[in-house]
């Protein structure tokens, strides 16, 4: 189902009245957070951000090597490299294409993810600068995948500043660019927007990494990226290996 965005702007309007016309709407009683749960479709109110109780988790970018589907895994695994080459001008890439697929395998049972995440990719390129665009979704048994959140990252701009950042959350102070030396490994901390969403007994957790948006899918009003033909080869494995930081939350 869409997002309730109705519910968000009485929300909205209950707290512009309150601030700005003085009227009693209440809306500063009871918890001060109120997420809308996909998955369960339903609200929930909380009374901080991140939640306490979230339990920090990292899934290891890897499985089978020179396909463009992957694995999220427990380990880290042996270290391998990942490579595709991306055409700004071909057809594919106005489809958000080519795409790393990254799939845990059929969750035992259901797994609420809720709170900041973020994506240590360890990459390297042939350009001096290119896009990371990263992509959560939700896989149903049928493989039909829900998109959830998404991120993204110029690579001349993966310097972060580590008093600002948390491992679900780095901060990057864009102050220079800082092109890249081609063929050179770099750690791209990416972060992606926060997710709110369980994924029932059966369903998979998916992240999917690209150069470019598809003008489809953002009702064409893609991301701008660079326009850099280029090879690129995705790090998994090893001493260094890609890795993702999701805000697991217990199930009662």
């Amino acid at each position: 189902p869409l997002r309730p965005w109705a519910g968000y702007h009485y929300e909205m309007l209950r707290w512009y009245d309150h601030w700005l016309k003085g009227m009693d709407t209440r809306v500063m009683e009871g918890p001060p957070i109120q997420l809308y749960i996909h998955g369960e479709n339903r609200w929930r109110s909380e009374h901080e951000w991140p939640l306490k109780r979230t339990q920090w988790r990292e899934f290891f970018l890897g499985g089978p090597a020179n396909v463009l589907q992957g694995q999220l895994l427990e380990s880290a695994g042996g270290e391998q490299a990942r490579r595709f080459e991306y055409d700004p001008l071909s057809a594919e890439a106005a489809h958000g294409e080519p795409r790393l697929v990254y799939r845990t395998e059929p969750l035992a049972k259901e797994m609420e993810l809720t709170g900041p995440l973020a994506l240590y990719l360890q990459a390297a390129s042939s350009a001096p600068d290119i896009d990371w665009l990263v992509f959560m979704a939700d896989e149903s048994p049928d493989g039909k995948a829900r998109e959830l959140c998404k991120g993204w990252l110029r690579a001349s701009h993966r310097k972060i500043d580590p008093a600002r950042s948390t491992p679900a959350k780095p901060y990057h102070p864009h102050l220079a660019a800082e092109p890249m030396q081609p063929g050179t490994v770099y750690e791209f901390a990416i972060e992606i927007w926060p997710i709110c969403n369980v994924f029932k007994a059966g369903h998979r957790i998916r992240l999917e990494i690209a150069n470019a948006d598809s003008i489809i899918a953002a009702q064409g009003r893609p991301h701008v990226t660079i326009k850099a033909k280029a090879t690129n080869t995705v790090h998994e494995g090893g001493r260094k290996p890609s890795r993702l930081v999701v805000p697991v939350i217990p199930r009662l």
